[in-house]
Parts: structure tokens; sequence; C-alpha cells
């Protein structure tokens, strides 16, 4: 199943990840975040917002946005993350992943961030 993307600006693209990201899904997370980023930069948009909206998450979800945000890198598109739930923001802090990533607490934080 596909995630929900949609356009939150002209220029950003927002996906939404409404599951954990665990090892059962990392590669079908992976898999359509990438298309996501090639998309973003076929539309010329500039940024892409991977909306966490599950409170936990793994090492295999850690390991999906770190890759995510290697390639974003590369093909030039901003990569932004939302983590509203305390859990997921710690996870990423405990790992060390919030020093790569641009994490947001909230959607409008991020698309604030954006302008």
């Amino acid at each position: 199943m596909p995630l929900p993307v949609f356009h939150a600006l002209d220029h950003v693209l927002v996906a939404g990840v409404d599951e954990v990201i665990d090892i059962a899904n990392a590669e079908h997370i992976r898999t359509s975040l990438v298309r996501q980023l090639l998309r973003a930069r076929g539309q010329e948009a500039s940024t892409v917002v991977v909306d966490l909206r599950d409170p936990c998450l793994t090492s295999a979800g850690v390991d999906v946005l770190e890759d995510i945000r290697q390639l974003a890198d590369a093909v030039t598109v901003r990569l932004l993350v939302v983590a509203p739930h305390p859990l997921t923001r710690s996870v990423l802090r405990l790992t060390a992943a919030d020093r790569d990533l641009e994490v947001h607490p909230r959607l409008t934080d991020a698309l604030r961030a954006i302008r």
C-alpha cells in the first residue's frame, strides 16, 4: 500500500507514515520514500517532509530515515521529519539520528521552517 502523499506548498511533498517502521515493512517504506524523493525532484519540488504519525520508531525505522536523508542529499532535495510523539523524538535523539535529520514536532513547524 503506497504512503499517503500531498502537496503542502507548491514545492513541498508531505509523505505520511501511519504505521510503525519495523523490519517487516522497512523495505516497503524505504521504496515508497525513494519514489517520493524522485517524484519531488522530477516535479521540481525542493522539499519532502516525512510525517511520522505513529508514536513508535524502531531501529529499522531510524535506518530507513538515515538512508532517505543520504538520498535526499544526493538528489538535492531537502528532507524534513515530523515526529509529533515525544517517544519518537527520544529515539531519534538517543540514536543521534536527529543530528543529521531536520526534526520538527509538528507539521506546521516543519512548513514554517521551509519558508
